[in-house]
């Protein structure tokens, strides 16, 4: 059944006794062999008829619209819910995403280096770390291949005791370990120091 647009509780039945209806008036006295007012009441009678009808009619559709509006929102809701914790989910993912550290990228085929590259003493970074003065030898070439060799001759799991903010907390002996092949700033070569 097509759907009904207009609600035919508000319909009024038609003045049958116009021009326009005529000839259904004049066809019904005509086959009934009735009089004109006796078709008139058999229109209206039609048409209340019609009129029920279609009231019915609208009363189950606009039954059909709330089921089915009930329906859409109840399968709303329980889409809702179901992609609440899927939403909590993926944000509970990406916070932890986001907590993991972030691994530098790579070049697939790329060689390795074949030799390790020349790093200061823990001594000249501890320095560093605590902005206090540090010699230029230790970041030149040859400095940093002592800090290499004399690395593995102070045991890294020996600590001592630093005072920081007025706390006391454990460092590693090689940070408070100077060289002994220091070379003072203004000793340094010109080519010590442009490397």
């Amino acid at each position: 059944m097509p759907r009904i647009t207009a609600n035919p509780n508000l319909a009024e039945a038609p003045d049958f006794t116009l021009d326009v209806y005529a000839i259904a008036r004049d066809a019904i006295v005509a086959h009934h062999n009735i009089t004109a007012e006796a078709a008139v009441e058999r229109l209206k009678a039609a048409w209340t008829t019609d009129n029920d009808a279609k009231k019915l009619a609208w009363q189950q559709q606009e039954l059909a619209d709330r089921e089915a509006a009930a329906q859409r929102e109840q399968e709303e809701e329980d889409q809702h819910r179901n992609e609440e914790p899927q939403r909590n989910e993926q944000n509970e993912t990406r916070e932890t995403e986001k907590k993991k550290p972030k691994l530098n990228s790579f070049v697939a085929n790329r060689p390795i280096a074949t030799a390790i590259k020349l790093r200061p003493s823990r001594f000249a970074l501890h320095k560093l770390e605590e902005r206090d003065y540090i010699e230029l030898s230790y970041f030149t070439p040859e400095g940093c291949a002592e800090a290499a060799n004399n690395d593995h001759a102070v045991a890294e799991e020996a600590f001592a005791f630093s005072k920081v903010n007025d706390l006391v907390s454990l460092r590693p002996i090689s940070a408070f370990k100077a060289s002994s092949k220091v070379i003072q700033d203004d000793k340094l070569s010109w080519r010590e120091m442009s490397i």
